[in-house]
């Protein structure tokens, strides 16, 4: 039996998709403004093991994640200035070519972290007809509004509204763009279409005029062409809880009549000293910059070593120290036996229960000699790493390699320890066995 915390029900939940081992699941991907950061990395990670999991004990998932290319504003709360413009008019560049560059930035660093490709990846300009229908679809059940070219949703229409966040609608505050407006029926009613000023980079013709898409209204319209109208999983980092997944919620719903997602998975915040790591506060760490130094296992083991939902404070030393279980799992898995054992039955029991990772680990570093060949297919597949590969040698480093080789035979052991160290220093761990040299590359 498989359970996770439903953020819905706050508690933790029998897991059963709408159709017998069919999974469709939702994840909000990134807004393509710039690099994607380690709590990005996080989000993509635990999803993209979440996946793998469910895969592995035989479901068949698909799964969709946008690219948000338009209409992510700069404020919490729907309001500010759309983030992929304002980095086009800092850059001075076309906006769609903002978007482009950093789409395709985000797939190399998920490529370079192993998170295997969505089945789905549609990007939110692709499908401004359909967002129009569907606002459409809205004003026609009396949920949304028209002002000067503007929707609006009515969260007053919608009697659900709060039930995903817990927060009423009398306690929201009032969104703001620029300042504030006044003719809105509900100062928590949020947009879904704007009405676009002469100079805006992104604008649409639309039955109101011209203007963009707001932020939530993309999520709902592509889950349901692509995944249909409810889902059995719908995920993403925690801040998203309010407002993004509770206006998916009150939008799909109301124009659809059905639940929007069964099961509502939220991963917890990474922050750094404490504080969100976010693009908009400049306290960020880049997967590039991350993944300059250190390779895909070493970072997906950093981050699974804290449970999904659990927030993380980053601090370097927890790359150090995944970066010693990454070499302890490398020379374990060498040296493994093609034995039948029970530690896959293990693991798969503590990710069964709300995907605990903490408790996985725990059981595979506890008894690392005991486990496997198979033992470690399985945690290669459900974990995503990559224990046979390691990093490709330079040429530079397998001459060093070959010098050092050289410098053993002529029992030149203080040269061969020099290069042993500065091989070290590069990632390279070399290992002098009975069976020869062996290499484990990081």
């Amino acid at each position: 039996m498989i359970k996770f915390y439903n953020t819905l029900g706050h508690k933790k939940e029998e897991f059963k998709p709408l159709k017998d081992k069919i999974v469709n699941m939702y994840v909000c991907g990134p807004t393509v403004y710039d690099y994607d950061h380690l709590g990005h990395g996080r989000t993509f990670i635990i999803f993209d093991c979440i996946r793998r999991f469910l895969e592995s004990e035989g479901y068949k998932v698909k799964y969709l994640q946008n690219i948000t290319d338009v209409g992510h504003l700069m404020g919490e709360v729907d309001n500010g200035e759309d983030k992929i413009e304002k980095k086009a008019r800092e850059e001075k560049v076309d906006p769609f070519e903002i978007a482009r560059f950093f789409e395709k930035a985000h797939f190399l660093d998920m490529a370079a972290l192993n998170i295997a490709n969505p089945d789905f990846s549609p990007r939110a300009t692709d499908y401004i007809a359909d967002f129009i229908k569907f606002i459409e679809k809205l004003i026609f059940k009396k949920h949304a509004y028209i002002i000067d070219g503007s929707v609006y949703f009515d969260v007053g229409s919608f009697g659900d509204y709060g039930k995903l966040s817990g927060r009423r609608v009398d306690e929201l505050i009032a969104g703001e763009r620029g300042e504030k407006d006044l003719k809105k029926k509900n100062p928590a009613d949020f947009a879904l279409w704007r009405k676009a000023e002469p100079n805006h980079l992104m604008q649409w013709d639309s039955p109101w005029g011209k203007g963009f898409p707001g932020w939530h209204i993309e999520c709902s319209v592509m889950a349901q062409k692509f995944l249909g109208d409810t889902l059995d999983i719908h995920g993403g980092a925690v801040d998203l809880v309010f407002p993004h997944h509770e206006n998916e919620i009150a939008q799909s719903e109301a124009a659809n009549g059905k639940e929007l997602a069964r099961f509502w998975l939220h991963s917890g915040m990474l922050s750094i000293n404490h504080q969100k790591m976010a693009k908009s506060l400049g306290n960020f760490i880049t997967l590039k910059d991350v993944l300059k130094k250190y390779d895909s296992d070493t970072v997906r083991l950093a981050i699974l070593k804290t449970h999904w939902r659990r927030p993380l404070d980053w601090e370097e030393k927890a790359l150090e120290e995944a970066k010693k279980m990454a070499i302890r799992l490398r020379r374990a898995r060498i040296e493994a036996q093609d034995v039948k054992t029970g530690y896959k039955t293990a693991i798969a029991n503590a990710l069964s229960d709300d995907f605990n990772t903490p408790k996985a680990l725990s059981i595979i570093f506890e008894d690392l000699e005991k486990l496997g060949k198979s033992d470690f297919d399985y945690i290669e597949k459900v974990f995503g790493l990559k224990m046979k590969e390691g990093k490709k040698l330079t040429p530079e480093q397998e001459k060093m390699l070959t010098e050092r080789d050289i410098a053993r035979e002529k029992e030149d052991f203080k040269k061969a320890d020099a290069l042993r160290k500065e091989l070290e220093k590069q990632g390279i761990i070399v290992e002098d066995t009975t069976e020869g040299t062996r290499v484990l590359t990081f």
